[in-house]
């Protein structure tokens, strides 16, 4: 039992999975439609599972005490979204650091010097089976170097640190994995105050 539990709570046990059968898959997403008996025997089904690969998302911080965001169209949304920037840890990545460097650098023209992982949190453990990795780049500078996909128009943005916290406790930044990724690195050097 977990300490500071309600003792008349019933300790919670997982699902087992009968049947697993794929809706949709592709390089980008996975979408799985289970069917599963809980610990008591009350079957759930279909049970619909998204399967993304790990993200990644940088926090990158010049010697200015300015943050690099991006600002581009997200179709799922609707609109225009300011957001750190982020992608697909890929297999050829090495490690989710790696691909922060790649991703930044790929999006922005900006390399770092110092770089620091705060672990991985899941999107939504109820349907998602990724993480998203946090990463803190600092020191940050352009290289010259920014690579566009083809599929991508990203307008780059540079602004103090303190109106991305204002941005992202206003709801101007609105991806809310996002938002929980800047509070995590920022608050780590001390700079997440609202």
């Amino acid at each position: 039992m977990t300490t500071g539990s309600d003792p008349s709570s019933t300790e919670p046990r997982p699902w087992t999975v009968k049947t697993s059968r794929d809706v949709i898959r592709d390089r980008w997403i996975g979408l799985r439609a289970d069917d599963c008996l809980t610990a008591d025997g009350v079957e759930v089904a279909p049970y619909y599972v998204l399967e993304y690969p790990d993200w990644v998302h940088v926090v990158a911080l010049d010697d200015e005490d300015h943050i690099i965001l991006v600002e581009q169209y997200r179709h799922g949304y609707g609109g225009m979204s300011l957001e750190v920037p982020a992608g697909v840890v890929d297999r050829e990545d090495s490690s989710p650091v790696a691909a922060a460097a790649r991703e930044l650098e790929e999006e922005t023209g900006y390399v770092a010097e110092r770089w620091r992982s705060f672990g991985r949190h899941s999107p939504n453990p109820a349907t998602h089976t990724n993480f998203c990795h946090t990463v803190l780049a600092q020191g940050v500078r352009l290289s010259g170097r920014k690579l566009n996909d083809p599929a991508e128009q990203i307008k780059v943005v540079r602004i103090p640190v303190q109106e991305a916290v204002r941005l992202a406790a206003d709801g101007t930044i609105t991806n809310a994995m996002q938002v929980a990724s800047l509070a995590i690195a920022l608050s780590a050097i001390g700079k997440w105050s609202l």
